[in-house]
């Protein structure tokens, strides 16, 4: 049985998703849930890990109906998808979707994943309009298919970018339409859709890369290893040779020198060129071994890191990086979009395609690329740029982010029109 509690993979995956997760052994005892389960199911208490489902059930007897198709599913192996009726302590009612799907581990079953999302705004709706709530709630459905699948892929990157770009977008349709522009109605929920799954390819993103803090990005324990290890190497041989401890002091001031230019430059998004020439300088430099030997200071990739003249990733690194919008078209397009959904698959996928054809990964043109997608781009760099947790750089404020917009605009990367719309809106505040 997989230690599901003890597994981080799974706990950010679990803990990041706003429905009520519940992961579920075949004895029908909780191994793992998030916070929000309980809240929606209206349970005081922290968490439901290590509770039986047949416990729950005796405890929560006005809501047999929902624990039961917990425990169907548990002991006869079946997926579920149902609305269910969910009875409160203060005798209201909220309607709650529950998704039940396995995990697999080493290609056998190893436990039950039951998603519950609080769908009662959704079914009233579902009394005006049957046809349009029944397509979000496949989408809540499918989304939690592709996120099971995510799961044995990777960990998530970073829930708030996506989290933040849907306020701004879903504020900035609102103002679309309190300002007459109806225009992108129809295409709302599509678009809400395509927001919440732009980012997905990343889970299969390496997270030493995702999260590559520094030029070194992990590396600096090795070279300022080699740097100690090659001091302490050039102080026995002048003790060994007293001829030699004149150049031996030199050289460890060197050293020094050396480890003190490494630290200062590692975490720099930029370097300027009395820098590179000295990291060029380092490229050739050579240090005392335990054998005796002079080795490189410096490996290729330590050479190529250090002297980037911008952020932290190497060409290699920005390339798998990049990768993730393959990865999300690749994924979403598995996804039985249909409707006015079927779009989501390209929209979500083309948020970093510029105008221009500069953009990847297909080098789209403006002719290519829809006002979704357009719309997506901008709210995207946006809040990369005014991000304020992310490891490798500081955040901009508003007014720069937005002139950084605005010289794109001028390159003809992004659509001034929409970056204006949206700046006018302030959807963003």
């Amino acid at each position: 049985m997989v230690n599901f509690k003890n597994n981080d993979i799974y706990r950010n995956i679990v803990d990041n998703m706003f429905d009520g997760v519940m992961i579920i052994g075949f004895d029908g005892k909780v191994r793992l849930d998030n916070k929000n389960a309980a809240q929606i199911l209206e349970l005081n208490e922290e968490t439901l890990c290590d509770k039986t489902i047949a416990s729950l059930m005796i405890e929560n007897s006005r809501n047999d109906e929902f624990f039961q198709c917990i425990i169907d599913s548990v002991f006869t192996k079946e997926r579920i998808k149902k609305t269910i009726e969910y009875h409160l302590a203060d005798g209201g009612i909220k309607y709650l979707r529950l998704a039940v799907t396995f995990l697999k581990d080493n290609n056998e079953d190893a436990a039950v994943v039951a998603v519950i999302s609080d769908v009662t705004e959704l079914f009233e709706l579902n009394k005006q309009n049957a046809i349009l709530t029944e397509k979000l709630l496949d989408f809540v459905d499918d989304f939690v298919e592709v996120m099971i699948d995510a799961i044995e892929a990777r960990s998530p990157y970073n829930a708030n970018h996506t989290k933040k770009m849907v306020k701004y977008m879903l504020k900035y349709l609102d103002w679309l339409e309190e300002n007459g522009d109806n225009s992108h109605s129809e295409s709302r929920y599509p678009l809400i859709a395509s927001v919440w799954l732009h980012d997905i390819g990343k889970l299969v993103i390496p997270l030493e890369i995702m999260d590559k803090p520094t030029r070194l990005g992990g590396k600096e324990d090795d070279v300022f290893h080699k740097i100690e290890v090659a001091k302490l190497c050039e102080e026995i041989k002048g003790l060994k040779m007293p001829d030699y401890s004149d150049e031996a002091k030199s050289k460890i001031d060197r050293l020094n020198e050396i480890g003190a230019f490494i630290h200062s430059i590692n975490g720099l998004g930029y370097i300027n060129e009395d820098q590179k020439k000295e990291v060029n300088i380092l490229s050739e430099e050579k240090v005392l071994s335990p054998s005796g030997e002079y080795i490189d200071l410096l490996d290729d990739y330590e050479k190529e890191s250090l002297s980037l003249d911008r952020g932290t990733l190497t060409v290699q690194e920005r390339e798998t990086i990049q990768s993730h919008v393959i990865h999300t078209h690749s994924m979403l397009t598995k996804m039985n979009f249909t409707g006015s959904f079927e779009p989501v698959p390209e929209w979500a996928s083309k948020h970093h395609e510029f105008l221009d054809g500069s953009g990847y990964p297909d080098h789209l043109t403006a002719e290519d690329i829809p006002w979704e997608a357009r719309i997506l781009t901008i709210i995207d760099v946006y809040d990369a740029l005014t991000a304020e947790d992310r490891p490798y750089k500081r955040p901009l404020p508003e007014e720069k982010a937005f002139a950084i917009l605005r010289s794109m605009a001028d390159e003809g990367k992004i659509d001034r029109a929409v970056l204006e719309s949206f700046y006018e809106s302030k959807a963003w505040c």
